[in-house]
């Protein structure tokens, strides 16, 4: 198989047999964005390779001969043959593959459990990478003719199948409503041997959890988005297993995070409970499951472990992500945990209580629902200031803005307030009212299907009713927040810590995020990006299994807190509609 060498990620992947450059980089991280669906007209999955002469060209009208002398190539056209380097195109950063991937692990500190260990001293989790040790859940054991598996409850199993002179692996699985993320673990060694993702299939019915859960509330339906998560989690495994030379059959142990309705569906089990008052769950956590309950194509002697599940809509893949967050379980530390989504789950750990919720923020915040919104792919606006005299963007890969990711939303935002393009009541300035406005700012300004609208670049705009989406958002996290700090008996201003889950965050200035108000004033310099923290913290229990233990511990001491039915939820949701930029902050 062809080798495929990217830079600057500076990593080497095999391309597949009569796979295409775009889809070698998506196993990357590198999410094209591709509207033509790969059929080489939309001419925006720009990549440069090296040594030119010797790859075959592409064409295109938007590749010039000069550009393709350089290397100009569309990966979308381009089917490896031999080894390969190539070069995304400028300016993209590591840390801009982390927006796509959303995987980077914090090197965050000790979690001291607050149990008694071996020999009475206090046991603390760390980062296992550090210490270079794992204690996995499962053993293998030898036998005169075969494989045994000893299990963590101290069961143990023939393991047919097994082959010989092979080592035991685990899979973490991070079932988003949106996207699954899977990575495959040596639990001999605890070296994570590949990740890739795709989209959740299920999007195709909704983008929100309450649309799946009504799809699947009939026998039918739920037959129907179970089949399909799994089979996606199920290639997923064949794209883990291939890249690392490895056979599912060697996957004994498999940790699943995802929120409630997902793992539900995922098992098979009716997620109609979950959309009706008292919000019942119906899938049990803490524990680990034969393999049949998910129907994965692993091991059948493998056991699926889902973390422990708070409430029908603070689900695993929050608890799993608590583990990478610093702090929280520590007593000593005022910590606020946000996890921004479709559902937003926010977490605050002050004056000895440990206190969590869920607010129903919607997808804004992920480019759905968005006028000119896509994913974090190439070419997606993931940044924007203004100077005062224009509004400047950055996208994804140095890219011709094709759309606006979530980062970029919040960004834009905060500009156009600082610009006066809109103001506090979120209301957007006409193409008449623009006589205080800098030139090429005001130039910006139009009308589009009748209601206000700012030109970002050719053919993508932010309107008037993506401002009030923004707004939509913002303030129901932000109510939960206060909501929390209230409850906690602190003020904004005693928080030591802002966590940010998901990968979403790595392009941010967090003084964007406390310009629009998602985060209460002066907070910006304490907000802290944890990447997908449900992904970390599944691999996380899968190399030592003190993980699980401390996990189901600690959750027993958080309380949940339903905001909604408070009376003062609308009041706060509604005060916090209203936007409070500091001009101080309108530089680069």
């Amino acid at each position: 198989m062809p080798r495929i060498k990217i830079y600057p990620l500076g990593e080497t992947l095999h391309s597949r047999r009569g796979e295409n450059l775009a889809d070698v980089l998506r196993r990357a991280g590198v999410d094209m964005d591709t509207p033509c669906n790969g059929d080489g007209i939309c001419g925006k999955c720009l990549v440069c390779v090296e040594h030119p002469l010797i790859v075959r060209p592409t064409p295109h009208k938007d590749i010039s001969e000069e550009q393709h002398a350089e290397g100009i190539r569309l990966a979308c056209q381009l089917t490896p043959k031999t080894d390969m380097t190539i070069r995304l195109l400028s300016g993209y950063t590591d840390e801009e593959h982390q927006i796509l991937e959303g995987d980077r692990d914090s090197a965050f500190g000790a979690i001291d459990s607050g149990e008694e260990g071996v020999g009475g001293e206090k046991r603390h989790l760390r980062v296992l990478e550090q210490e270079n040790r794992i204690a996995p859940a499962v053993r293998i054991l030898g036998g005169v003719r075969s494989y045994f598996c000893r299990y963590e409850d101290g069961t143990t199993e023939e393991l047919p199948h097994f082959r010989k002179g092979t080592a035991p692996k685990g899979l973490a699985v991070d079932l988003g409503t949106t996207t699954l993320v899977a990575t495959l673990v040596s639990l001999k060694t605890g070296k994570e041997l590949s990740t890739t993702s795709s989209l959740n299939p299920q999007i195709r019915y909704g983008h929100d959890v309450v649309r799946r859960i009504q799809y699947a509330s009939t026998p039918e339906g739920l037959g129907e988005l179970s089949s399909l998560v799994r089979e996606a989690i199920n290639h997923l495994i064949e794209e883990v297993c291939e890249d690392s030379d490895s056979v599912p059959a060697e996957i004994l142990d498999v940790v699943i995070g995802g929120n409630t309705a997902m793992l539900q569906i995922a098992a098979g089990i009716d997620p109609a409970p979950l959309g009706e008052v008292p919000f019942t769950v119906g899938i049990e956590s803490g524990k680990a499951f034969p393999v049949s309950r998910f129907g994965l194509a692993v091991h059948p002697g493998a056991r699926i472990y889902v973390p422990p599940v708070l409430h029908a809509y603070i689900g695993a893949d929050i608890s799993a992500g608590l583990l990478v967050c610093p702090d929280f379980f520590s007593d000593e530390v005022d910590t606020l945990f946000i996890d921004v989504g479709t559902n937003g789950e926010i977490g605050i750990s002050a004056n000895d209580r440990l206190l969590m919720s869920s607010t129903a923020a919607g997808p804004a915040f992920e480019g759905m629902g968005i006028s000119s919104g896509m994913r974090a792919r190439i070419g997606a606006v993931e940044a924007a200031w203004t100077d005062g005299e224009a509004i400047e963007i950055r996208t994804i890969g140095d890219a011709p803005a094709a759309g606006i990711c979530g980062s970029g939303l919040i960004d834009l935002t905060a500009a156009l307030i600082r610009s006066g393009v809109i103001d506090a009541s979120g209301r957007m300035k006409r193409p008449g009212e623009t006589e205080d406005l800098p030139p090429k700012i005001a130039a910006c300004i139009e009308e589009k299907d009748t209601t206000p609208a700012f030109r970002v670049s050719d053919g993508v705009w932010y309107t008037q009713e993506d401002v009030r989406q923004v707004q939509l958002a913002k303030s129901a996290i932000r109510a939960a927040i206060d909501i929390l700090i209230e409850e906690a008996g602190i003020r904004p201003e005693m928080l030591e810590n802002i966590v940010l889950a998901g990968g979403f965050g790595y392009s941010l200035r967090p003084v964007n995020l406390e310009a629009i108000g998602l985060i209460p004033p002066n907070t910006a310099g304490k907000v802290t990006f944890a990447g997908n923290t449900s992904r970390i913290g599944c691999v996380r229990m899968l190399k030592n299994i003190q993980y699980r233990r401390f996990l189901e511990q600690k959750m027993k001491r958080v309380e949940h807190v339903s905001i909604e039915t408070r009376p003062d939820f609308m009041e706060k949701y509604v005060e916090e509609m209203e936007f409070s930029v500091d001009v101080e902050h309108a530089s680069k």
